[in-house]
């Protein structure tokens, strides 16, 4: 679906990254955006960056891990802006380790935030956008969720189940007028992986530094992937995968799965003394 005029958007993890930027995106269409993130003093950070591009933005503090707070925003939304034209699940955490060594505690962080935070948010607003017969779910997964290295258990899984729940809604959606988007990005310049939760294992030190090294060199910006989420809402396109090693990347694992892992495989040999050594 094409946003119309003046959009009225729901972002949820909107105080920083990819939440900000596309809450910034909206307002430059002079929509009207509910802010909403755990930590209300960046919430209102960004709140104040949409005014100044020209939006309208509401703070909802909201920690998605629990669905009475979700039920709360969607509520507070529909209140305050009239209907929802773009819901946008983009709420997450990241952590890495060996399978068996990353506490399980770790695995149940990421799950709730990256996996039931989605589901939250779509259990909540899905109903309002059914009864509108208009709107569009954007759920930011990630290249992860497509690809699958090695370390990223808990965030390789919420991921992909993030992608095949965008799959399901967009066939359960399409025929009432409500459009589904889900993105897939690669590595750009956030603050997520310097958050993450690791193992403390010597090869978890060396993933957390490398992750951390990625996003800081990475080319693509918050504010490039924005767009080009927002240009897939406009196509009514199912998937976005903003950069083209991700494109390239995902059609040689469809195309020949087992050369995929095997280049994975050959790349981690390499590159593990090299990290022992740097460590």
């Amino acid at each position: 679906m094409s946003l119309p005029q003046r959009p009225r958007a729901v972002i949820t993890g909107a105080g920083s990254g990819l939440g900000r930027a596309l809450s910034v995106e909206v307002a430059r269409r002079r929509g009207r955006v509910v802010v909403s993130d755990v930590n209300a003093a960046s919430a209102e950070e960004t709140a104040h960056e949409v005014e100044r591009e020209g939006g309208e933005a509401w703070v909802v503090p909201c920690d998605v891990t629990k669905p009475e707070a979700v039920e709360s925003l969607a509520r507070e939304s529909e209140s305050a802006l009239g209907g929802v034209d773009l819901v946008v699940n983009n709420a997450g955490v990241a952590s890495a380790g060996e399978v068996g060594m990353l506490p399980l505690a770790d695995w149940k962080h990421t799950l709730d935030v990256n996996l039931w935070g989605v589901i939250h948010g779509c259990h909540a607003f899905v109903p309002l956008l059914r009864r509108q017969g208009t709107g569009h779910v954007l759920n930011i997964a990630s290249a992860a969720g497509l690809l699958t290295a090695p370390y990223m258990g808990p965030y390789n899984v919420t991921k992909a189940a993030v992608v095949s729940l965008s799959e399901t809604l967009y066939m359960e959606l399409e025929p009432l007028g409500v459009g589904v988007t889900v993105a897939c990005p690669m590595f750009f310049r956030t603050n997520i992986a310097a958050a993450g939760r690791f193992t403390e294992s010597e090869r978890a030190g060396n993933l957390k530094k490398a992750a951390t090294r990625l996003v800081e060199k990475a080319s693509g910006r918050a504010d490039e992937v924005a767009r080009e989420c927002l240009r897939a809402v406009a196509n009514d396109a199912l998937y976005v995968l903003p950069m083209a090693s991700g494109r390239w990347f995902w059609r040689l694992k469809r195309l020949a799965p087992e050369l995929f892992f095997k280049g994975v495989l050959l790349a981690q040999k390499h590159y593990t003394p090299k990290e022992r050594a740097e460590g």
